[in-house]
């Protein structure tokens, strides 16, 4: 089950960030970066409430994303932001799950409708109008709410923000070492949990997902201080539209599991053999084109590490030949 590429958040174009971000003081500029995402968080909640806007909710969703893993990354906001704080932006999140699941369900009967007979599309009329009414009623009943509950707790976190921010001083490391470590640990996270995917759970491959995910945020602010940062993100993404296409496949077949027992046979077991064959797949894509993708992203990330620790070259100083001063000569 293949899942869609993810735009960016808030109108599809990602927050931009300061030039001199990596030479900034760490809780400074770890301050800059969870700031613009909470600005497009801001700008995607706005529009929860266009029912014409059909990647607004993806886009909060992304944007809030983005915000608590800048939250959990780096350790002065770690423990500078409330961690009731933090637990809220994570209600959040998950509170527009069904919706999330509803969508790419719906998605999947329809990018395949071609792949069944019309019998078989006939038996499944049922399940897809239930996951329509689903989704329906989690629309009508959490866009409202999601803007109410966003709407409490944004400028709590941003007055923490802007406290912390006047504890920030120069005596600080750059934020360049700081974003180097950060990059590491995670990479190291990853690594171990790709080695282990072949034997992985569903919430294993949930993980593992949710932890390319997570580099791949840390990794957007600094791209372009790096030479093969746009490479590196898009592998990311590959892999985690990956992970991605197996995890849904899971939330699929227990639909399917429970549609089995109020739907007709032949359109559960037409849709299951697909649902099935594209597991396979993916497992199959896994194996070959993945296996060593641990150790290369390690790489990768090392030499990108390596990149952001390097300290960018001052100026010259500005040598200006002396002036001469002419002697005067007397009138």
């Amino acid at each position: 089950m293949g899942a869609a590429p993810e735009p960016s958040a808030g109108t599809g174009v990602m927050a931009t960030f300061p030039s001199d971000l990596l030479d900034r003081p760490a809780l400074d500029a770890a301050i800059v970066v969870a700031s613009r995402y909470l600005d497009d968080a801001v700008a995607a909640a706005t529009r929860l409430s266009d029912r014409a806007d059909a990647e607004a909710l993806h886009d909060f969703r992304v944007a809030v994303r983005r915000l608590r893993v800048t939250l959990r990354a780096y350790l002065s906001l770690r423990d500078g932001v409330p961690r009731k704080h933090r637990r809220r932006l994570r209600k959040l999140a998950r509170a527009t799950n069904t919706i999330r699941d509803a969508e790419a369900q719906l998605t999947w009967f329809r990018d395949r409708s071609a792949r069944f007979t019309a019998s078989q599309r006939a038996a499944l009329v049922a399940l897809r109008a239930r996951l329509r009414a689903r989704l329906r009623r989690a629309q009508a009943h959490s866009h409202g709410k999601l803007q109410r509950r966003f709407a409490k707790l944004e400028p709590r976190i941003r007055r923490v923000l802007t406290a912390l921010r006047s504890n920030a001083g120069a005596h600080e490391p750059p934020f360049r070492t700081i974003a180097a470590a950060t990059l590491v640990k995670n990479v190291m996270d990853l690594r171990k949990r790709l080695d282990d995917s072949d034997a992985a759970s569903a919430a294993d491959l949930h993980a593992t997902r949710i932890a390319a995910k997570r580099l791949r945020y840390l990794l957007e602010p600094v791209e372009r201080d790096i030479a093969s940062g746009a490479r590196l993100i898009d592998r990311l993404k590959r892999l985690q539209d990956l992970f991605g296409g197996l995890t849904d496949a899971h939330e699929l077949r227990a639909e399917l599991r429970r549609a089995a027992e109020l739907d007709q046979p032949v359109g559960i077991a037409a849709a299951t053999k697909v649902l099935e064959a594209e597991v396979t797949g993916l497992l199959a894509t896994l194996r070959e084109d993945w296996s060593t993708a641990g150790v290369e992203l390690e790489q990768d990330v090392g030499a990108a590490v390596g990149q952001l620790r390097a300290t960018r070259p001052s100026a010259p100083p500005n040598r200006r030949r002396p002036v001469r001063r002419r002697s005067r000569v007397p009138a």
